[in-house]
């Protein structure tokens, strides 16, 4: 299986928007959308696969793809040095605004316990 390979299509995604919420998409955001969709569902296969066959299995069952969709859709408590890894990828002005809301945090987190 070529590691490009689209699990959601461009068509697909567009027919919906149109057929069902009566839209139109530019095809930047559809294409961003299938971009996004395509890396999280390889994502989700790709560690479902792993737990498989780390139990000998040839088969992904619910088990092994549980998991990791409620770790990417509902989230998790990222470790203090988890969110460090993540936050080194922040550009500087995203950095900037990252700062200025934890100062904002702080001060009001301060005023309510004052």
């Amino acid at each position: 299986m070529p590691e490009e390979m689209d699990l959601v299509k461009l068509n697909a995604i567009n027919r919906y928007v149109k057929d069902v919420q009566h839209m139109r998409l530019s095809s930047s955001v559809a294409n961003d959308l299938r971009v996004r969709a395509n890396d999280v569902l390889k994502k989700i296969l790709i560690e479902a696969t792993a737990s498989a066959k780390s139990e000998n299995r040839t088969t992904i069952m619910p088990r092994d793809a549980d998991p990791v969709i409620e770790r990417i859709f509902i989230g998790k408590n990222l470790a203090t040095g988890e969110i460090f890894q993540l936050i080194k990828k922040l550009s500087p002005i995203d950095l900037g605004q990252l700062s200025k809301l934890i100062t904002e945090y702080i001060i009001t987190e301060k005023a309510r316990t004052d």
